[in-house]
């Protein structure tokens, strides 16, 4: 299958907040363009292209880390939910960059 990911996916486990519905949630990877968030019992259903707002709890990072994105699809082999970035102000990408950094 082809690849069709702007930008490369880190595995990592990043906490993140779901900030219109307060759900909690774990990303499982992450990249500049998406993460995909595993299910749980917070983040048990989310409908697809819904629109969440993402607070992301960088380790080591005080700031607020905030991206707006949308529900592209749902895991098939993983029980979670893949999100597309649609909109990460300056200061979220640079911390979002800095943290994925350390995986290069």
């Amino acid at each position: 299958m082809l690849e069709r990911r702007d930008y490369p996916r880190f595995s990592t486990s990043i906490k993140v907040l779901e900030l219109s519905t307060v759900k909690t949630g774990w990303t499982t990877n992450v990249s500049l363009g998406g993460c995909f968030i595993k299910k749980s019992k917070e983040f048990n259903t989310v409908p697809l292209t819904s629109r969440l707002t993402l607070k992301f709890d960088i380790p080591g990072v005080n700031d607020l880390v905030v991206v707006f994105g949308k529900v592209k699809h749902r895991g098939e082999q993983e029980e979670g939910f893949g999100i597309q970035f649609q909109e990460v102000n300056k200061k979220s990408a640079y911390y979002l960059g800095r943290f994925i950094g350390n995986f290069l």
